[in-house]
């Protein structure tokens, strides 16, 4: 069963470029819901969600030129970091925990100065708990916090009856509508906040902004029919598992980059297409799939159950090589793909594929020896080294699931009969 879903359906696809309403209305459509959600007044589109946070810093250092500390988790994606970097921040990174995958937060604290201008929360692994201390602890320092909620959108936590989002806990809450997120665009992003100040600056920045690049848009809807493909069960069963094992064996880089953008990542200026406005076409992608909350709560239902039944499962092997990230609440920490950490996660990986069980062999990266050589952030090395997701989106069976879990229990079984 291939890994990658994407969540834009061929017929949303088809219907974005025949749509009867407005772009303006279309719009309206999204900022009720993303309002809502984050308990904001202002949003504006980006092109990306990345750009929507290159402008907040660029507002920061607009409005402020002393304080110039940015706090980051240093498991993270390097293109987010690189942002910071190009506009001269000064860059702190925190270290994870291993068992919950969040902020150390003794070590956090140290961080703090009276230089800091913003923390920024990246949903990752995190509860809503967790979030709300840094969220204090920002509050406290008057540092402000900037939450990435690209791959947290819909998640949320309860109490009682009442329904908290993510994305309601920074002052600024950015989002991405990227091909691989459970709200498609092609490209895209959004941004809330309740600083009309913000929305005022970037409004007039973003004036200067070009429209979205057609040739790029055209390259990414290409990916995204090659995508839809090779998710046609009987081809990649029967053909494109036997290409994607070798793609990984032979280093096939254009297929790798294809399914693991950030492996294209290097430290470098900005490029051209980042200057840009959100596309028409992305609009109408993302009001699609946003308007049809029934097929948005049935998505984000049936990854709840796949993820709770593999912790469940996986809890059940009692093996040192194999640890788990720890889940307390499963409306919240609803991972578009399962996360396992395990040692030898090559071995492991290449077993799978020879077994036509495709998995997400890499996520983000330590940042910290990125962009400065150094490596303190211990724990964020070993998620690099250790982490690999197992597929849990609508396509994916819990007899599949099954049958993922006896293999991996097989491979550790294995292993340590090799090692005796």
């Amino acid at each position: 069963m291939f890994r990658i879903h994407i969540y834009l359906s061929l017929y949303y696809f088809l219907k974005a470029f025949f749509l009867p309403v407005s772009i303006n209305l279309q719009k309206k459509k999204i900022k009720k819901i993303l309002l809502s959600q984050s308990k904001k007044k202002e949003l504006i589109f980006s092109s990306q969600c990345r750009i929507a946070f290159l402008y907040i810093l660029k507002f920061f250092k607009n409005e402020d030129k002393i304080k110039k500390e940015i706090i980051f988790c240093s498991y993270n994606l390097p293109e987010m970091v690189n942002i910071a970097k190009n506009l001269n921040y000064k860059i702190k990174f925190c270290d994870l925990d291993y068992k919950n995958g969040f902020l150390k937060e003794v070590e956090f604290k140290k961080l703090i100065s009276k230089k800091t201008k913003a923390i920024v929360l990246t949903n990752m692994f995190n509860n809503f708990k967790q979030s709300m201390k840094i969220k204090k602890i920002a509050k406290k320092n008057n540092i402000y916090l900037i939450e990435d909620n690209a791959i947290y959108f819909d998640n949320f936590t309860k109490f009682g009856k009442k329904i908290i989002y993510s994305g309601s806990i920074g002052d600024f809450s950015i989002y991405s509508f990227n091909i691989m997120k459970n709200i498609c665009g092609m490209y895209g992003g959004a941004l809330t906040t309740n600083n009309s100040r913000f929305v005022d600056f970037y409004n007039s920045e973003n004036k200067k902004n070009e429209t979205f690049f057609k040739k790029k848009l055209f390259s990414q809807i290409t990916i995204f029919i090659i995508l839809k493909f090779m998710s046609i069960n009987l081809l990649y069963k029967y053909f494109l598992v036997k290409i994607i094992k070798n793609a990984h064996l032979k280093k096939w880089n254009i297929l790798l980059h294809m399914f693991y953008p950030s492996l294209k990542f290097k430290v470098i200026k900005f490029p051209t297409y980042y200057f840009t406005k959100i596309s028409n076409l992305a609009i109408s992608f993302v009001y699609l799939q946003m308007r049809d909350f029934h097929q948005r709560r049935k998505n984000f239902k049936n990854r709840k159950r796949k993820n709770y039944y593999y912790y469940k499962e996986l809890s059940k092997i009692k093996d040192k090589n194999l640890n788990l990230i720890e889940i307390n609440d499963y409306d919240y920490q609803n991972f578009l793909d399962f996360p396992i950490l395990v040692n030898n996660k090559e071995k492991l990986n290449i077993f799978l594929l020879n077994n036509g069980i495709e998995t997400k062999f890499i996520h983000y990266k330590n940042c910290e020896v990125i962009f400065s050589k150094k490596n303190h952030c211990k724990n964020s090395s070993l998620f690099e080294k250790q982490l690999i997701c197992l597929p849990s989106h609508e396509k994916i069976t819990i007899k599949y699931i099954d049958r993922v879990i006896s293999y991996i229990k097989k491979f550790l079984d294995e292993n340590n009969k090799s090692k005796k």
